[in-house]
């Protein structure tokens, strides 16, 4: 049977008297009846499914007018807290090498990166360039328009981005997924710099999708090419790891949009992240808020290339703290089912 959970707090409802999903197989490819599986769904354009470039370019530009982008409202993170029962069970772990999947790829012009600086605060004093391989995303949900975060992916098709999986479906066992879903890679200023770019195909996890479990929030967006060229070839993408330390100096990137931020351009928070539950990771005392869910963590930023790897994404805060899913195995095997679709 599949749960009814509220858009604004799928969280922290799953914690008590709930019955885990099956564990995910260790070995292998994602389990066949366990939250590891595949979850997939066809993006859709003012409720009809988006299988035409052009005419997604056409009808997602009539739609997301200026005036929509700047009326969106930040998404709500959801509920959470540091370590709910049955995670463990549901989400073992499969760890095994650390990984760089996918290698950071810069912009086939250099003119496609504005170099502005990022706002932000850090734990070490440095000035961050804001990354052209991040943006703002946009969809409909239940008739009301809202914004999260994403980042670019190098991946063989050129063609992907990784985000959360609330920035995609609601995470309550239904079949309707997000609508009018856009990307705005380096949104800045209100204005998006290189036009806006439209999703073909979501891929997320059952345990997602299904369950709202925030240990599976994540997931990977097919986009259409935009005049005929590739999202990658135009912004440049994040790399991707796997199995890296919980406790690893990262870099978070996102659109903030709830006072003091406005969620107009990109804003950073910088530290060392933690292990959180069985499987998260925490950035502590991070001051980016609603909005910024769906954005990276990143791992080996380059602040000259303005490029990292992707070693998870921002989900939620819980007492100050931002938290995503921990990238492994699991993971990998869904972003290999991702990583060559047309």
């Amino acid at each position: 049977m599949r749960r009814k959970l509220g858009f604004a707090s799928v969280g922290i409802m799953l914690l008590a008297s709930v019955t885990v999903a099956p564990a995910p197989a260790q070995a292998g490819t994602a389990a066949a009846n366990g939250s590891a599986t595949v979850a997939e769904g066809r993006a859709t354009i003012n409720g009809r499914p988006s299988t035409d470039a052009d005419t997604a370019a056409t009808v997602g530009n009539a739609y997301w007018t200026p005036e929509r982008m700047r009326a969106a409202r930040p998404a709500p993170l959801p509920d959470g807290v540091d370590a709910p029962h049955g995670e463990a069970a549901d989400r073992p772990g499969r760890v095994g090498a650390p990984r760089d999947v996918a290698e950071p790829a810069a912009p086939r012009s250099p003119a496609a990166g504005l170099g502005v600086a990022a706002g932000g605060s850090s734990q070490v004093t440095q000035a961050v360039n804001a990354s052209p391989g991040v943006g703002r995303v946009f969809f409909t949900h239940n008739n009301e328009d809202f914004f999260c975060s994403g980042g670019t992916i190098n991946n063989p098709q050129a063609n992907l981005v990784s985000t959360a999986g609330h920035c995609v479906h609601p995470g309550d066992g239904g079949s309707v997924w997000f609508d009018n879903w856009a990307y705005a890679p380096e949104f800045t200023n209100g204005v998006a710099v290189h036009g806006l770019w439209f999703a073909k195909e979501f891929t997320s996890v059952e345990g997602w999708v299904d369950w709202g479990f925030l240990w599976w929030d994540f997931a990977f967006v097919t986009m259409h090419p935009r005049g005929g060229k590739r999202l990658v070839h135009v912004t440049g993408g994040q790399g991707l790891s796997v199995n890296q330390s919980k406790k690893i100096s990262a870099l978070l990137l996102g659109y903030p949009g709830k006072p003091p931020f406005d969620g107009q351009s990109q804003f950073f928070a910088q530290g060392t992240t933690k292990a959180a539950g069985a499987q998260r990771i925490k950035l502590k005392d991070c001051p980016l808020n609603e909005g910024a869910s769906g954005g990276p963590f990143l791992r080996a930023w380059d602040n000259d290339l303005r490029f990292g790897f992707v070693n998870s994404v921002m989900s939620y805060k819980f007492s100050g703290n931002m938290y995503g899913p921990y990238f492994d195995d699991d993971v990998l095997d869904i972003y290999n089912l991702a990583k060559n679709k047309q």
